[in-house]
């Protein structure tokens, strides 16, 4: 799903928040929202500013919010009455949005959506969480909620404070996608952590995520221009050949052999890697650790969207995040190549560049650590293929015909 995206005006005078307008109207971007909680004006100005931005934006959608300090808004939008507001925005029906809180009173929430049947302005229900990453099943029950409430988009968005919790974030919206593809959801993770969430949330459902221009309106917002240009990524699909497997399973030597046979270009992500930071992979894990390894590993795969068709080999965990696999779908056929651990004790024993096998080589932890990441690389793989006591050209010509 291609996610449409949103960058927000947090000016707090007329003329800022036309020009801001202004300026955003000829960005490739779909929706502009007007933060009211910013603005320095009366209550009664809000319809005539409305009716301004949809004459400077044109074709763009325009979403009107108002958030309290409780949720995540200005001090200064406690002037305006909430739901006065909404109503005032859905009677007025220019502008395409208006989003509101989920967590207000259930009653209120039903008159205003009630309203919203007759007017041309549509409903977001929201959900937020400036603290936290709830669980999945949580997720999932807001946007069903917002769902079943009547809004005509469910929206959540909540605090990462590690990869795990925007992982989470995303399985709940890939979950609910499946069930309910038609309801258009948006969901995002706020915080640094949460940063995969709003340049890849379309590879999980998410049809809307929200960029900035200037100032931010959330934490972990990013720059318009890096939304674009993650978007524009996944327009290419370059038809790549990509080998995972674990570490000696042959992913260089049949690189090698399938490079030279269909003559097209070969690379290592791993490789890639290196050349970005200027270090070994062992000496990244010794002195940066394995996370800032593995998120450098995702953000290095965009670059394979880039490029021409070619044969990829990919390090032994790159398909451990489930992010990775998504880009890596999208960019051609994933083959897993696969080897007994005695098999692969014989071809890697002897080195000494291997991080997580440092003082631990030998062929018992070997199958521990391949029977951890078995269920990983089987659903990742697109195309499976064992490489134990076969020829490399028999299993280059296996994979070529794929």
């Amino acid at each position: 799903m291609k996610t449409k995206i949103c960058v927000p005006i947090v000016a707090q005078v007329s003329f800022s928040i036309l020009a801001k307008a202004e300026e955003l109207s000829s960005l490739p971007i779909d929706a502009v929202e007007w933060r009211v909680d910013y603005f320095a004006g009366n209550q009664d100005e809000i319809p005539g500013i409305i009716m301004r931005l949809k004459d400077v934006l044109n074709e763009k959608k325009l979403i009107v919010t108002l958030r309290t300090v409780e949720e995540g808004g200005e001090e200064n939008g406690s002037r305006f009455d909430y739901f006065s507001v909404a109503r005032s925005v859905i009677d007025q029906g220019m502008a395409d949005y208006v989003d509101i809180e989920l967590d207000r009173d259930e009653e209120s929430l039903k008159s205003i959506i009630a309203l919203s049947g007759s007017s041309d302005t549509k409903i977001i229900g929201s959900y937020h969480d400036f603290e936290s990453m709830p669980d999945e099943d949580f997720i999932y029950d807001k946007l069903t909620y917002a769902r079943d409430i009547g809004c005509d988009m469910g929206k959540v968005s909540c605090m990462a404070r590690c990869y795990a919790d925007s992982e989470r974030l995303l399985f709940a919206t890939e979950r609910f996608h499946k069930k309910h593809g038609k309801y258009p959801i948006a969901t995002m993770a706020m915080g640094d952590a949460g940063y995969i969430t709003r340049l890849y949330g379309g590879l999980y459902g998410s049809c809307l995520t929200f960029a900035s221009s200037g100032k931010s309106s959330a934490p972990g917002q990013r720059s318009v221009e890096e939304v674009i240009n993650a978007s524009k990524i996944f327009e290419n699909k370059p038809g790549h050949i990509i080998l995972i497997g674990f570490m000696g399973t042959g992913k260089t030597t049949i690189s090698k052999i399938l490079s030279d046979k269909y003559g097209i270009p070969e690379t290592d992500t791993d490789h890639m890697i290196i050349k970005k930071i200027g270090k070994q992979i062992s000496e990244i894990f010794d002195e940066d650790g394995e996370e800032t390894f593995r998120r450098v590993e995702t953000d290095i795969l965009d670059e394979l969207g880039k490029m021409k068709r070619s044969v990829v080999s990919c390090g032994g965990g790159t398909v451990l995040r489930d992010i990775n696999v998504k880009k890596l779908k999208s960019f051609g056929t994933i083959v897993l190549l696969t080897a007994e651990p005695e098999t692969v004790y014989k071809r890697i024993h002897m080195d000494k560049s291997r991080p997580l096998l440092q003082g631990k080589m030998n062929v018992g932890y070997i199958a521990e650590l391949m029977d951890k990441r078995r269920a990983a690389y089987e659903s990742a793989a697109d195309v499976v293929v064992s490489t134990d006591g076969r020829h490399i050209v028999a299993i280059a010509d296996e994979i070529g015909n794929v």
